[in-house]
C-alpha cells in the first residue's frame, strides 16, 4: 500500500510536474554560494586575464577516467586518452596540459588546483566531461568551478557529453550552460543546438575522437583478419536488445552475438563484466561482414549516432542501423545500411550479402571514410562551434563535408 507521504508526492507531481528538478535547482543555488565565494577569492589573485597572441592556444584536458586505469593506453578504449592524444597530435605536446583528479581528492582541492593550472599554463581552452566530476562518478560540482572560471578568464570551456538521453544529466548541463556563455556543449550522440538558449549553437552529434596512434595500432591488429561472421551484434545486452535479437533468431537469422568473447553472456550484467580488450572488440568487428547497431539510447527514447557505427566502418565492417537521421550525416548510403524494423532486417541482410564484390567495395569505402572522420571530425566540429559562438578557435581543423 502506498504511504500517505507517497500519495502526497504523487499529487504534487501531477500539479507541479517539475517539482523534483526545481527543488534540486534551488538546493544547488544554495549549495554553491560558499564554495564559489572561496574560489572567486582565489581566482582574483591569479593571472587569468592575460591574453596570448592570436592563434597561440593552449588546451587543458580534464581527464574523465584515468590516467591511473588499465585502459589508459594506445588503443585501450579510454575515450579521454583519445581526447588527449588526438589533441596532442593536432596542437603539439607543448600546447596540451593533462589535468587529472584523484579519486579521493576533495572537491574544493581539485577545483582550486584546476583554476591555478589554467592560470599557470596560460590556457585558452579547457575540455572536460561535464556530466559528472572527473574520476568521481557519484558527484557533480561543475556548477561551482566553471562559472567562477568564466568570470575571470576569457577562454572557452568545451563540455563533452555522452549520455544526454538521461534527463538528470540534461538538467545539469542546462544549468551549467545558463551560468556561463563561455561553455560550448559537445555531445557525441545527439544534437544540442537550442538546448540551453533558443538558437544558441552547440555541437552534436560528432565522431568519437580516435588518435592516429590508436588507429595505427588497430589497423595493425586487425590486418589479415578473415571474415568469419556474416552478421554480428557486439555490445551491451540491454533488455530491449535481447528481445530484438531473440526475434531475429526466431525469424531464422544467424547472428554472432559478442563473438570476440570467450564466454556467452546472456544478460546486461554479464555482458559488461570480464570484457576482452578494446583491440579484441575491434577484431570482432573486423571479422564481421555486417554488424547490427541499435540506435535507441539506454536512457530514454532518443535516436543516437552510436560510436559503434564509426568503429565498425573503421575496420571494414558495414554497420546495419535503425537510426534514420544521424548516420546519414557522416556516411554515404553504401557505407552503412538503414533498416526500418526488425521485420525488414532479414531482407536487408540478404540483399547486402548477395553481391560480395560490391560488399567488399563498400567496406573499403566505409573504412576510408572512417579514417577521414577520425582525423578531423571531432576537433573540426568543435572549432566550427567555437567560431559560431564567437569563442576563440582551437585547432584550425574543419570536419569533412557531409556525404
Amino acid at each position: 500500500m502506498t504511504s500517505l507521504l507517497g500519495r502526497v508526492g504523487q499529487g504534487v507531481g501531477r500539479v507541479y510536474p517539475h517539482v523534483d528538478r526545481d527543488v534540486w535547482l534551488l538546493r544547488r543555488r544554495l549549495a554553491v554560494r560558499a564554495p564559489m565565494a572561496r574560489l572567486d577569492a582565489v581566482a582574483r589573485t591569479l593571472p587569468l586575464g592575460r591574453t596570448r597572441p592570436t592563434g597561440d592556444v593552449h588546451l587543458v584536458v580534464v581527464v574523465h577516467d584515468g590516467p591511473d586505469v588499465p585502459n589508459w593506453k594506445v588503443a585501450g578504449g579510454n575515450h579521454f586518452y583519445e581526447v588527449n592524444q588526438s589533441a596532442v597530435e593536432a596542437l603539439g605536446a607543448d600546447r596540451v596540459t593533462l589535468f587529472a583528479v584523484g579519486r579521493d581528492e576533495p572537491t574544493a582541492a581539485w577545483q582550486e588546483r584546476l583554476i591555478r593550472t589554467v592560470a599557470d599554463v596560460g590556457a585558452t581552452h579547457l575540455i572536460a566531461q561535464i556530466e559528472v566530476d572527473p574520476n568521481q562518478h557519484g558527484q557533480w560540482n561543475w556548477d561551482v568551478v566553471l562559472p567562477v572560471l568564466s568570470r575571470h578568464w576569457s577562454g572557452a570551456s568545451i563540455g563533452l557529453m555522452y549520455d544526454s538521453a538521461y534527463e538528470w544529466l540534461r538538467i545539469r548541463a542546462h544549468r551549467l550552460g545558463r551560468q556561463t556563455r563561455q561553455l560550448l556543449i559537445a555531445e557525441l550522440c545527439e544534437p544540442m543546438t537550442g538546448f540551453v538558449r533558443a538558437g544558441q549553437y552547440e555541437v552534436g552529434p560528432m565522431t568519437m575522437p580516435l588518435s592516429q596512434e590508436s588507429i595505427a595500432a588497430i589497423d595493425a591488429y586487425v590486418a589479415g583478419q578473415p571474415k568469419q561472421y556474416d552478421v554480428s551484434f557486439i555490445g551491451a545486452l540491454y533488455d530491449y536488445r535481447v528481445e530484438m535479437l531473440d526475434r531475429l533468431r526466431a525469424s531464422g537469422l544467424t547472428v554472432a552475438v559478442n563473438p570476440h568473447r570467450a564466454d556467452d553472456p546472456a544478460t546486461y550484467e554479464a555482458s559488461r563484466t570480464n570484457q576482452p580488450t578494446y583491440l579484441d572488440y575491434m577484431a570482432g568487428l573486423a571479422r564481421s561482414e555486417l554488424t547490427i547497431n541499435f540506435s535507441l539510447a539506454n536512457g530514454g527514447p532518443h535516436e543516437q549516432y552510436k560510436i559503434r557505427v564509426h568503429e565498425a566502418a573503421l575496420v571494414g565492417c558495414i554497420p546495419l542501423t535503425d537510426d534514420g537521421d544521424r548516420t546519414r550525416h557522416f556516411y554515404a548510403p553504401n557505407e552503412y545500411q538503414f533498416f526500418g524494423s526488425i521485420a525488414d532486417l532479414s531482407d536487408v541482410i540478404t540483399a547486402r550479402l548477395a553481391d560480395r564484390d560490391q560488399l567488399r567495395a563498400d567496406q573499403a569505402a566505409a573504412r576510408e571514410r572512417a579514417h577521414e572522420l577520425s582525423r578531423s571530425d571531432f576537433w573540426g566540429r568543435i572549432d566550427v562551434g567555437l567560431q559560431r559562438r564567437g569563442l576563440p578557435v582551437l585547432t584550425g581543423l574543419r570536419p569533412p563535408a557531409s556525404p
